[in-house]
């Protein structure tokens, strides 16, 4: 009477792998019927015939995965070993995704061809990213209508440009070698549809965004707020805080208050001169020096009045830029020295201060080592926590960078050194 013996060996995906075949398409069985024995693969066949070429065959699939246990002889697999074959299933499959998008990845880039080229192209769009890589490389920076490059390697998809004094990558649909008129600054107007722009009272005025021009494009955007000058500011209140909670530290306003004078007047200097003067003579100096070192610039305000409140300010610089710097002088007659409002403990648990206040600590501080690098005199620690309007609207790092008081030097010496200080400290931040 002939005796039918029936085994399953399943493999382990290491054995899978081996074989070249698809772990999820995998599947071995063994028959052995005396002198016959067949490994079947779903792909193939393979047939042999002796009972010695099955034994030995038999041999090495059991030595490379687990097997049914030997007095079991039905169809079905243990718990464990079950668990084990959906262990290295996943593991197999999460690996085959990870290379083949890896290798899809290089297969792409190694695909484009580049043509040599030596010429300059233009830029024909605002807001074109500079890549790293090709297709999908890192965000080196942003083009801007009319921005100009040297281009090294042409594809009807992308160029290959010399950017900062890298290699970098850009659409080849936005460029052109014929020359277009590059947008050195523009006006922008306050939108109400922006997030907390329903909270302003004051923004029918308009600030400037400046573009830089060089080769040395930071692809930032630094908000330099000239503080004060709105005429009739004074005399209008604007919520604190976005939830309309009260105020948690003094200043110009108390603590305990949930409204704020929209824009106040600020100090006079010493020698009878207004706070927005001076602070519209730094601002200026230092939008030159940022310029220069390749960032773009929104000014909020040029002139001696602007129809901006402080909540448009910072709303504008929030949608405008990448980070804010409110320029003012202290109303003490110390001479004290520059320091920067930390954000208040009391509302760094409130949004938008919880997303942001970290960063805007460290864009204070950076600003402040910058200052003092440049032998700025610094005021205690080079920082006091308040709770100002400004940071509490914002979403950006922000900061109200106290330079001095009403009787610090203003002259165009001193204010050169002060622009540099702060650039200094943009730079080490964004570093």
């Amino acid at each position: 009477m002939r005796r039918n013996i029936k085994k399953r060996i399943l493999l382990s995906a290491a054995a899978c792998m081996a074989l070249s075949v698809s772990l999820s398409s995998c599947k071995k069985s063994y028959e052995s019927e005396f002198n016959e024995a067949k490994v079947s693969v779903e792909e193939g066949t393979l047939t042999e015939s002796t009972a010695n070429t099955a034994a030995a065959e038999a041999q090495t699939l059991t030595s490379i995965g687990p097997t049914v246990p030997a007095d079991n002889a039905q169809e079905h697999v243990s718990a464990e070993t079950s668990a084990y074959i959906a262990s290295q299933t996943a593991t197999v499959q999460s690996g085959s995704a990870g290379t083949s998008s890896a290798n899809a990845a290089a297969e792409s880039a190694a695909a484009i061809n580049f043509e040599t080229r030596d010429e300059t192209v233009y830029i024909t769009k605002d807001d074109v990213n500079i890549r790293k890589a090709a297709v999908d490389g890192e965000v080196l920076g942003k083009a801007n209508t009319g921005d100009s490059f040297h281009r090294t390697g042409y594809s009807d998809k992308w160029s290959r440009i010399e950017y900062n004094g890298v290699t970098a990558y850009i659409s080849s649909d936005y460029t052109t070698t014929t020359v277009v008129e590059k947008k050195t600054s523009e006006s922008v107007a306050f939108n109400t549809g922006w997030e907390f722009g329903g909270n302003s009272k004051i923004n029918s005025g308009t600030a400037t965004l400046y573009y830089a021009t060089g080769s040395n494009k930071k692809g930032k955007t630094v908000c330099v707020n000239a503080g004060h000058g709105t005429k009739g500011g004074s005399s209008v209140k604007t919520l604190c805080h976005p939830d309309g909670t009260p105020k948690v530290t003094g200043g110009s306003t108390a603590a305990g208050n949930t409204t704020a004078t929209a824009v106040s007047s600020g100090t006079t200097m010493q020698d009878g001169t207004s706070e927005a003067y001076v602070n519209l003579k730094v601002a200026k100096a230092l939008k030159s020096v940022l310029l220069e070192r390749g960032y773009n610039v929104l000014m909020i305000r040029e002139s001696d009045d602007v129809q901006l409140d402080n909540i448009a300010r910072t709303v504008m610089a929030n949608e405008m830029s990448n980070c804010h710097i409110a320029i003012h002088y202290d109303s003490t007659t110390s001479n004290k020295g520059a320091f920067f409002m930390s954000v208040a403990d009391g509302i760094k648990n409130m949004y938008p201060v919880s997303t942001i206040w970290q960063e805007s600590d460290r864009l204070g501080t950076s600003v402040i080592s910058g200052l003092s690098s440049n032998g700025v005199k610094i005021f205690s620690g080079g920082s006091m926590q308040m709770d100002l309007t400004q940071t509490s609207y914002s979403k950006i790092p922000s900061i109200d960078l106290e330079l001095g008081d009403k009787v610090s030097d203003y002259s165009d010496s001193t204010v050169s050194v002060l622009a540099k200080g702060i650039a200094d400290g943009i730079d080490v931040f964004y570093s």
